[in-house]
């Protein structure tokens, strides 16, 4: 039997830090970046939409929603280490296959495997709705470096111009009709 209170009751995301080995004057949970990832998806669905691309914003929104689940038990490994080598790179991404299901474990079970399928696809980044997560993402790294640069933090500088340059290498095909409109700015901000 599905243990649905369960799951409301665990809030692992919200005490996750992300980027905990740098100086922050806003130290981020994973909970607040998956917020912000959906927020800019559903933006970048809005803009697609108007442009007659098709997007299934609902699935959209929920692989951004649980995209890092998994960190409610890893934890925000950082990227230095997640990408040391691609063995290590593999083996984390391994667990990660294997231990996503236990985030969901007191769903429904039909809840539960419609999540994890949506994790797995979010992470091949083969179809649309992962694309816009992905870059989603990227955006919301963007804005983070960004209010911190604003607060005197110039730790986060490197960070916003190596994540600017992966924004505009991005070769989907959808992004190339939007990227202008959406980073319009971003090189004078820092």
């Amino acid at each position: 039997m599905a243990r649905i209170f369960e799951h409301f009751l665990n809030r692992s995301l919200a005490h996750v830090t992300r980027y905990n080995n740098r100086p922050q004057h806003f130290p981020e949970t994973v909970a607040e970046h998956s917020f912000y990832v959906a927020y800019f998806s559903l933006i970048l669905c809005s803009l697609l939409e108007k442009r007659k691309i098709k997007i299934n914003t609902k699935k959209t929104l929920s692989m951004a929603l649980i995209h890092d689940a998994e960190e409610g038990f890893s934890g925000d490994i950082l990227n230095p280490f997640k990408h040391y080598n691609e063995k290590v790179y593999q083996a984390i991404r391994e667990v990660n296959r294997e231990m996503i299901g236990e985030m969901f474990v007191e769903l429904p079970t039909d809840l539960q495997k419609e999540f994890v399928g949506l994790w797995n696809q979010e992470n091949s980044a083969e179809t649309i709705e992962s694309q816009v997560v992905k870059t989603a993402d990227k955006l919301q790294l963007l804005s983070k470096s960004f209010e911190e640069i604003q607060a005197g933090n110039t730790y986060f500088e490197e960070i916003y111009k190596r994540e600017l340059k992966k924004l505009k290498e991005l070769d989907f095909s959808w992004w190339k009709k939007i990227k202008n409109e959406v980073l319009s700015g971003a090189e004078k901000q820092v």
